[in-house]
């Protein structure tokens, strides 16, 4: 008599178990490496992580510009945003940062932008360019560093609480976080050591 021989089926659990367990563990220590802090109490600050994982206020500074941001204007107008000071009283170590804010989600807005500042005798400057038929202000593409976004709570009334990283590393300078009021612009200085 012949035998038969039966081709048994390939268990495709074993590969999935596998996979699945690896991925829990990248996960899971991933989550572990990355603390998200509760929603502070006040909403007009600009925080950054401590490496204790304490959320630290940055102060804030007020920006000084010849234009009318209050007004519709006129006519495209390059000019700029000036910071007092040669530097920011807040020295960071750290080329990656994380900072916590809130803002709005609405069609058309945006979060706050990180830009890069530029010394100019004794002041830091950016930048701003007003556009006809427009009031307010935008800053120069070249001068913002685009940030990884991503929020954290939703605060109801389409207020949010997020975090904004650097996608690279930020080398050594005078930094900004800037929304649309200008007496509270949050500072920072990278400093490699």
């Amino acid at each position: 008599m012949a035998k038969i021989l039966q081709r048994q089926k390939p268990n495709k659990s074993a590969p999935l178990a596998l996979l699945a367990f690896f991925f829990s563990c990248f996960a899971s220590i991933s989550l572990a490496q990355d603390f998200l802090p509760a929603p502070p109490s006040e909403r007009k600050l600009v925080y950054i992580l401590s490496e204790q994982n304490q959320l630290v206020p940055l102060p804030n500074e007020l920006g000084l510009t010849p234009l009318h941001t209050d007004q519709v204007s006129k006519s495209d107008r390059v000019s700029y945003i000036e910071l007092k000071g040669e530097h920011a009283s807040t020295i960071l170590t750290t080329s990656t940062p994380r900072w916590f804010l809130f803002t709005y989600q609405r069609p058309g807005a945006h979060p706050p932008f990180l830009v890069w500042l530029t010394p100019r005798r004794s002041a830091r400057r950016v930048t701003a360019v007003a556009q006809r038929g427009m009031a307010g202000f935008a800053i120069s593409s070249e001068e913002i560093i685009k940030p990884s976004v991503r929020v954290l709570a939703s605060m109801g009334g389409g207020e949010v609480f997020m975090e904004l990283r650097p996608r690279n590393s930020l080398i050594p300078g005078e930094y900004a976080i800037i929304g649309d009021d200008l007496t509270r612009i949050a500072t920072f200085r990278v400093v490699v050591r």
